[in-house]
């Protein structure tokens, strides 16, 4: 039934692109965003000079952006200012670590591009951005304390462990996540290392090599995320021993709010452990969570350790309680559907 609902939806996502590559003249001239419209946009959900902010972005759901991923870049600065920093995922990767490590491939700090998206690639480039050196999982940062974020992120064995930007983000009482038109993103990797998430990592550590500032090649050890099984939760099942499961970054919030529909697209119901559907009420009524409207999409701002706070003793109750359902093997026959 998934895989059927799997393939369903994947027709309707590509009719939905053609629908929008029509609507485009259509939001050029009823949906224009500029740098002021985006500045108050980042404000009215609570972001303020002198918060850390982790950015994810689809500009292409949110209208026609007049300036492009320079007025995002442009209008995040300017909302943080000089005492605040602004921080992106700069991935050298498309898919899998594994994948990229047995590629040959070698990221090289200075020249490789982040595969994240317009926007952090052109970010990256900005005078005064820093870089992270880790060979697969690298951040980019500005603004105050940015060094300190990144500093020997490759050192660490793990890719969001604490030692990592990550990690420190998760101890700021000002680190905010912020979503526009996405999800929660690479935060959950961090959240799935700090409850020792069954399946995150394959066995084997891997060597891995990095070109630094200066040219030199460089060579660290590093542990290796699974490929795809990390990205399923087993939750509390309506009956019978089985679990069901959820997509991690809809266990852990279902965002943006168009997400829902897609999420019963795939033919995820949730019937156990109804609560994934209020998730993102609570954490609003609590004000963990602001959301706004921008243009044709949606904004969120999570407050990072809150937000963890929330979220930990849940995830490791649940990984207690069906722990004996994470064999690498068992999840993929399943073939649960993930988009």
């Amino acid at each position: 039934m998934l895989s059927r609902n799997y393939l369903k939806h994947k027709k309707a996502v590509i009719d939905r692109h053609l629908r929008e590559k029509l609507r485009r003249p259509f939001q050029k001239l009823f949906f224009r965003i500029d740098q002021k419209k985006l500045v108050d946009s980042f404000r009215r959900i609570g972001l303020k000079e002198g918060d850390t902010v982790c950015v994810h972005s689809s500009l292409g759901r949110i209208g026609y952006v007049v300036g492009g991923p320079n007025d995002v870049i442009d209008a995040l600065m300017e909302t943080v200012g000089p005492t605040g920093c602004v921080m992106m995922p700069s991935f050298p990767l498309k898919r899998s670590m594994a994948e990229f490590l047995e590629s040959g491939q070698t990221f090289d700090v200075k020249s490789s591009p982040s595969l994240n998206g317009i926007v952090t690639e052109m970010f990256r480039h900005r005078p005064g951005v820093y870089r992270s050196m880790h060979p697969t999982n690298s951040v980019a940062v500005w603004g105050q304390g940015a060094k300190h974020m990144i500093q020997d992120h490759e050192k660490s064995i793990t890719p969001f462990g604490h030692d990592t930007p990550y990690g420190r983000l998760a101890t700021l009482d000002d680190g905010h996540v912020l979503m526009i038109e996405t999800h929660v993103h690479s935060l959950l990797h961090h959240l799935q290392e700090r409850v020792n998430f069954p399946t995150l990592f394959l066995e084997k550590h891997r060597e891995a090599a990095y070109i630094d500032w200066q040219g030199n090649l460089k060579k660290v050890t590093t542990k290796v995320m699974r490929p795809m099984v990390p990205y399923f939760v087993a939750v509390p099942p309506y009956s019978g021993p089985e679990p069901e499961w959820a997509i991690l970054h809809d266990f852990a919030l279902i965002f943006p709010k168009r997400r829902e529909r897609v999420v019963r697209q795939l033919g995820y119901k949730f019937e156990g452990y109804s609560k994934l559907w209020h998730r993102r009420a609570e954490l609003v009524k609590s004000g963990v969570l602001k959301t706004t409207r921008v243009g044709l999409g949606e904004m969120g701002l999570l407050h990072v350790k809150q937000f963890i706070s929330k979220l930990e003793p849940e995830f490791r109750e649940l990984i207690d309680r069906f722990h004996s359902f994470y064999e690498p093997d068992h999840i993929t026959k399943l073939g649960l559907p993930y988009i």
